[in-house]
């Protein structure tokens, strides 16, 4: 596979994706306090593979920057969508 033939499975998939719910949201929402309680309110954060946005936008609050990145632009308009 290529990072092309990737970009273009996940484009396909994306709505999908998206229109799924969180498969076990209670661990979700645990991972997600986990991972707060590492942040500080200085950090800067990258995230690669953010998918449709939904943990960077529930954490981007929560530090001084927060980039998500997706090699999907149909993932990536999704979160914008969220916005």
């Amino acid at each position: 596979m290529t990072i092309e033939s990737d970009a273009r499975f996940w484009d396909r998939a994306a709505r999908k994706y998206a229109a799924r719910p969180i498969g076990a949201p209670a661990e979700y929402e645990r991972t997600l306090d986990r991972t707060r309680a590492l942040l500080k309110s200085s950090d800067r954060v990258l995230e690669l593979g953010c998918g449709t946005g939904t943990t960077a936008l529930r954490l981007a609050g929560d530090v001084e920057s927060y980039l998500a990145t997706d090699i999907s632009a149909e993932m990536i308009a999704i979160a914008n969508e969220k916005r």
